[in-house]
């Protein structure tokens, strides 16, 4: 397994154009031949060449190496020979961000592991931005109680208390909507996975099938968080139909009774991404 950075700028912008098959795609040509050429053996065509140093199957080669020529990202020469733009390029010539930074691809010799590698970062971004919020709402939490029990507060707790209570929040309000971990549901997994909030994409067993091959690869772990709501009561019909109505969390039989699950507490384990954040260089 091989690591390949891609600019946000690059990874942005596959994304956009042909999701994490073509992010994993450009990643794996980069794998096997960084700043270098592929250089045509025999009279092989531009798939058979590609099929021969990366392994890749001639559909996914035929599914998108045309988008990437059509890019620019990928040249195939008179003489046979494909040429593959570096990083460079794509700071010139693709669309602009507010800032560059590297990501760390992992190329895995199953195409579609890489595939999810890709996906890891988007996941990866929701669950860190998730735990800067949970971070900032208990922050607030602790200077609204410190506050409440007339304790000193600090130049910079009492800056966070008077911008509280300008807005009308209350400490009660506050706990009411605090949550202590992460948690991404399986249908969140699926939005990530095919970035789409339309309601006729919304597949909860994809989701569920995204987020298992996260754990398998040992880049997310999830804890589930449970409680017994209906006391033995044993009922699948019931917990079937029950779980229809529901937009969040879900029902099931167990030993005891019926239980009710919420969105498990989700993880970061992998430090695949690790480093990320010091490549950043503002233009």
């Amino acid at each position: 397994m091989k690591r390949v950075h891609l600019t946000n700028i690059e990874y942005d912008f596959l994304h956009n154009e042909g999701g994490d098959g073509l992010i994993a795609f450009l990643a794996t040509l980069r794998a096997v031949k960084p700043m270098e050429v592929i250089r045509r053996a025999g009279k092989k065509k531009s798939s058979a060449t590609i099929k021969s140093v990366t392994g890749l199957s001639r559909t996914t080669i035929e599914q998108h190496l045309p988008k990437l020529q059509e890019i620019g990202m990928v040249l195939v020469h008179s003489n046979g020979n494909i040429a593959i733009r570096s990083r460079k390029w794509s700071d010139k010539n693709l669309p602009q961000l507010n800032c560059r930074k590297l990501i760390p691809i992992m190329v895995s010799d199953k195409f579609t592991d890489t595939k999810i590698y890709s996906g890891f970062v988007r996941v990866h971004s929701r669950v860190k931005k998730q735990e800067r919020q949970i971070g900032k709402k208990s922050k607030r939490i602790e200077v609204m109680e410190a506050f409440s029990n007339k304790k000193r507060l600090s130049q910079g707790d009492y800056r966070i208390w008077k911008k509280l209570y300008r807005q009308g929040r209350t400490l009660e309000e506050l706990k009411s909507k605090y949550r202590s971990n992460s948690t991404i549901s399986n249908l969140s997994f699926h939005k990530i996975l095919k970035d789409s909030n339309l309601p006729s994409d919304c597949n909860k067993s994809t989701g569920n099938h995204f987020k298992n091959r996260l754990i398998e690869l040992g880049l997310i772990t999830q804890n589930r968080l449970c409680r017994l709501k209906y006391p033995n009561v044993k009922d699948g019909a019931f917990v079937a139909n029950e779980n229809d109505f529901l937009t969040s969390g879900g029902l099931f039989q167990g030993r005891k009774g019926v239980y009710f699950e919420i969105s498990p507490h989700i993880e970061i384990v992998s430090n695949a991404l690790v480093g990320t954040k010091k490549k950043q260089v503002e233009r």
